[in-house]
């Protein structure tokens, strides 16, 4: 929407939850995370809502996308190692590792 309030567009439209949307540094993607596959998952989008798609693919909680701030990297949170941890992986999904390793949790990388 414009930063009046007008223009609201829907850019999902699915009975699922989409949520924590974070703009890339240039402003023509948006990565988010839904559950629409049954497990909250990290997904990409163009700007538009065009181009959906899965990045993380995998059974563990994957939420709190961020981007990097030139665009090439997107942190995450997930608990595929047992408890809540933070992850780096390349803006096309490719090269998921863990960041952070300790018995806490480690939430909303930004």
């Amino acid at each position: 929407m414009n930063s009046d309030g007008s223009g609201q567009t829907n850019l999902t439209n699915n009975p699922a939850s989409d949520s924590v949307p974070a703009w890339s540094p240039g402003g023509t993607q948006i990565a988010f995370s839904s559950n629409r596959d049954g497990n909250f998952e990290i997904y990409v989008m163009n700007a538009d809502g065009s181009g959906q798609m899965n990045l993380t693919n995998n059974p563990a909680f994957d939420f709190y996308p961020a981007w990097s701030p030139d665009g090439t990297r997107i942190a995450f949170v997930s608990d595929r190692d047992g408890n809540l941890e933070i992850y780096v992986m390349n803006a096309d999904g490719s090269g998921q590792t863990r960041l952070t390793n300790i018995p806490a949790s480690d939430t909303q990388p930004s």
